[in-house]
């Protein structure tokens, strides 16, 4: 009794497969999902069977959670889960159209054969709740950059990019003529410029106070980004040529696998240009 209420109300879908990958089992949610897509009975076909009956966004879903039950498939342990969220595009591809679902798949032998039982269920508002969470976590609420909790979370990701640390000159001294609202505006100018006036930028991460660091796509090599950022560094001190002897610095070299040492590094390459660049100015005067 309790088996066939649980089947008849649960909210999400429920599904049986056997060795073959075949269904067996559909409860009535999700029968009544597959049939928006298609009129061909699911019950006896794969997954990938199913992705050649359906609209391409359809088919996606269909293929991860068919590549789920091959993950599950090379474990051997009778009744080892599997746990996947998967992300059903909605027709326009916009990713805030999009549904999620958390999928379990665990596996029972039953005479002698193994199947796999699946449960999904919708968590799209619970999980786009936990993306913003996640972003606003890991972004400067000043100027909209990253922070330095994304460089740490993302050092897998961005490892062996390379990455320029830029710090600007005489910074202080126009906060201290012009007030700090001037200076906030500076700030967050300074991200979407660099975004707009460098090639290649993956994310502009703010460490601190001035000082921020720029991740590169892969492609470019270390001159061609030297020349990029000093190019940039011209426009740069046309367009706040209002603000007087406002500029930056920078130290340019591949990312390692450690937050600190990158830093660092990088951090005494930005400080060689900055005092090179002011003796230069001083020689100059």
């Amino acid at each position: 009794m309790f088996e066939t209420l649980f089947s008849q109300t649960f909210p999400g879908f429920l599904s049986i497969r056997d060795s073959e990958q075949k269904i067996i089992y559909m409860n009535e949610n999700f029968k009544a999902w597959i049939a928006q897509y298609t009129t061909v009975n699911p019950i006896g076909k794969t997954n990938i069977e199913l992705a050649e009956l359906v609209p391409g966004n359809v088919a996606d879903t269909f293929l991860q959670c068919h590549d789920a039950s091959l993950d599950l498939s090379q474990r051997s342990t009778e009744k080892t889960g599997c746990k996947k969220i998967i992300d059903f595009k909605s027709e326009s591809e916009r990713p805030e159209e999009s549904q999620y679902f958390d999928v379990l798949k665990y596996k029972l032998m039953l005479n002698g054969e193994p199947h796999i039982f699946t449960i999904a269920y919708d968590i799209t508002e619970l999980y786009k709740e936990n993306q913003s969470n996640m972003y606003y976590s890991m972004t400067d609420s000043l100027t909209g950059a990253y922070n330095r909790r994304y460089f740490e979370t993302n050092m897998d990701m961005i490892y062996g990019h390379f990455g320029a640390l830029v710090d600007l000159d005489n910074f202080k001294q126009i906060n201290d003529l012009e007030g700090h609202h001037i200076g906030d505006q500076i700030l967050s100018g300074l991200v979407n410029f660099l975004k707009e006036n460098m090639q290649g930028v993956v994310a502009v991460i703010r460490l601190g106070g001035d000082e921020f660091f720029v991740i590169f796509s892969n492609g470019f090599t270390e001159e061609e980004l030297h020349l990029a950022i000093q190019k940039a560094r011209q426009q740069f001190n046309l367009t706040y040529a209002a603000y007087k002897g406002l500029s930056f610095s920078y130290g340019l070299d591949t990312v390692s696998n450690n937050v600190d040492e990158t830093i660092s590094r990088i951090d005494r390459k930005m400080y060689a240009d900055k005092s090179l660049r002011k003796k230069f100015q001083q020689k100059n005067l």
